[in-house]
């Protein structure tokens, strides 16, 4: 499952990556239920200091469905950091839907150009997709990259609201992010987060590399809220839950964990 957000930014290869002395890490690990149902977990880890970034991610679904499915991701972006943007190198990312692999590879290079490079099945091989005009992908990034910008607009203390253009390797997207109205969430035994989160909605403009004409609603096409917040004093901003309607039922995402430095949260039950 994908949350998309971003703020737009344009690349940038004139700096020096040097791996600074300190670097800041954060992991999470949020769940995911879909219609009351435990469907899964993420693991992120965000690695952060003065002049780049790395961010990982790996998800897998819950062993109750291995009778249904077997999905698991890795995925992988890095990026440089300068005048508070995040401006992408790379983007990996893997996934294994039951026994059918697909891997994805898109460079960012110093002419502006992006490069991809893809291997196995496409999902719905015999559908008819839109084009991806190669010259949109310039200035665009890859959806961890975006999320991660988000986040930290927030962090700074400005607005969420904003446009911005998302590649994954596959489908080129603008996504178009609405601040809500702060929301309370009371204690739950889902989550370790209670308190006020600023709400994100979420809307994808369709630009290439969608089926067209396709029956089947995509999970895109919805408009999701990702809420933010610090789930402790003294913690960076990140997604404290997300949920959207789906045709199988509302799909929810709680972090029922958080580390940085001394911070150790984690919910007493993990799946």
């Amino acid at each position: 499952m994908r949350c998309l957000a971003a703020l737009a930014v344009l690349i940038v290869f004139s700096l020096v990556f040097v791996k600074p002395a300190i670097a800041d890490t954060t992991v999470l690990h949020h769940s995911v239920y879909l219609g009351g149902l435990y469907l899964g977990g993420i693991e992120t880890r965000i690695e952060e200091g003065e002049r780049h970034y790395q961010i990982e991610t790996s998800a897998k679904t819950s062993k109750n469905f291995d009778w249904l499915l077997r999905w698991t991701i890795d995925g992988n972006s890095k990026g440089l950091v300068s005048a508070d943007k995040l401006y992408p190198l790379e983007h990996r990312y893997e996934s294994i839907w039951n026994r059918d692999l697909r891997t994805v590879k898109v460079d960012y290079r110093k002419s502006g150009k992006v490069e991809v490079e893809t291997t196995g099945k496409p999902w719905n091989p015999s559908a008819h997709r839109t084009p991806v005009d190669p010259a949109s992908l310039t200035g665009s990034v890859d959806p961890m990259t975006a999320i991660l910008t988000l986040t930290e607009l927030l962090d700074r203390g400005e607005n969420c609201t904003t446009e911005i253009p998302v590649f994954d390797g596959h489908r080129r997207y603008d996504v178009k992010v609405e601040q809500q109205a702060a929301r309370y969430f009371r204690p739950s035994r889902l989550s370790i987060f209670s308190g006020n989160a600023i709400g994100c909605r979420i809307e994808v403009e369709k630009r290439g590399g969608f089926i067209a004409g396709g029956k089947i609603r995509d999970l895109s096409t919805q408009e999701p809220v990702i809420w933010a917040a610090a789930p402790a004093d003294g913690a960076r901003i990140v997604p404290v839950r997300m949920q959207m309607q789906t045709e199988f039922g509302e799909l929810m995402l709680h972090l029922d964990g958080y580390q940085e430095g001394s911070i150790r949260l984690v919910k007493q039950t993990v799946k």
